[in-house]
Formats: structure tokens, C-alpha cells, sequence
């Protein structure tokens, strides 16, 4: 087994590449995915198991983030917390925005969350090498993974 040290954020665009994107409103693929091309059983068993790991991450960084919510956002009436990017919101008699100050609190929590995202952590991975790929024709491009498949000139 190979190791890597990714950063936080990386782990989120990993893990978009190998599982895929699809637009929650629309229900449209945005991104295919490593996972849903066509791949060598073997191959696929040990990328599923990076997408494994590395999904087990986001989630960990998913509740980091919504602690940090919590610390920088307000309670609303039925419990939820949230952070609005504007505050002090004026509207003319057309319902249209005419001015708005951007919310300190939202400036910190974005600061904070993106400090967050340039912290590193290690994950352990099945080597690839790029042969192993060969066989594969894919309109996507997976630049994290790239980082992970062994070349030999």
C-alpha cells in the first residue's frame, strides 16, 4: 500500500472524480465519475476502495465544517443554524435589493473553513500504475487522481 498526503480540499475533488457529480435540483450527471467507466474488475475493486476511504474523509471534513457553522452562525426559530452571507438587507417597494453589508460572521466562518481546507491528511491507497488504465477512453480528467497512478517512462 502507497500513501499520499492530500489536502483537505483535495479530498472533495477526489472524491468527485471517482464517484461522479450529479446536480441535486436537476438530477443531470455533471461529472461521470472513475467509478462508472469501464475498468478492469481488479482495478475497480481497489479504486472502490480508495472512493471508500477517501468518501469516509469528506464526511469527517463535512462535520468540521458544520461545527464551524455552528460557531459562527445563529440559531434560527426551528433550530437550525445558519450563516447569511448578507445582513442588514434593504429592499425597495418592487422587492429588489438596494443595499446589503456583508456579514462579518460569514467572513470569519469563510476564513476559518478555507484554513481548514489547506490542512493535509494522509490516506492509503492500492498503488496504480497507468497501464492499468490503458483500455479505458474517458471524456473526464481526474487531477487528483492523476497524483496517485505510477508512471514508467
Amino acid at each position: 500500500m502507497n500513501k499520499i498526503k492530500l489536502k483537505l480540499h483535495e479530498f472533495y475533488a477526489l472524491e468527485a472524480e471517482l464517484n461522479g457529480v450529479v446536480n441535486q435540483r436537476t438530477g443531470e450527471v455533471v461529472l461521470k465519475g472513475l467509478m462508472s467507466e469501464k475498468i478492469n474488475l481488479s482495478t475497480k475493486y481497489w479504486v472502490n476502495d480508495l472512493a471508500k476511504k477517501v468518501l469516509a474523509e469528506k464526511v469527517e471534513i463535512e462535520k468540521l465544517k458544520d461545527d464551524l457553522i455552528k460557531k459562527h452562525g445563529e440559531e434560527d426559530e426551528s433550530g437550525g443554524v445558519s450563516i447569511p452571507v448578507y445582513i442588514n438587507v434593504v429592499k425597495n417597494e418592487a422587492n429588489e435589493i438596494v443595499s446589503r453589508d456583508i456579514n462579518p460572521k460569514y467572513v470569519e466562518f469563510e476564513s476559518d473553513f478555507n484554513a481548514l481546507l489547506q490542512e493535509e491528511k494522509e490516506v492509503e491507497y492500492k498503488p496504480f500504475k497507468l497501464e492499468q488504465f490503458d483500455s479505458v477512453e474517458s471524456e473526464g480528467v481526474y487531477n487528483i487522481f492523476f497524483k496517485l497512478i505510477e508512471v514508467q517512462n
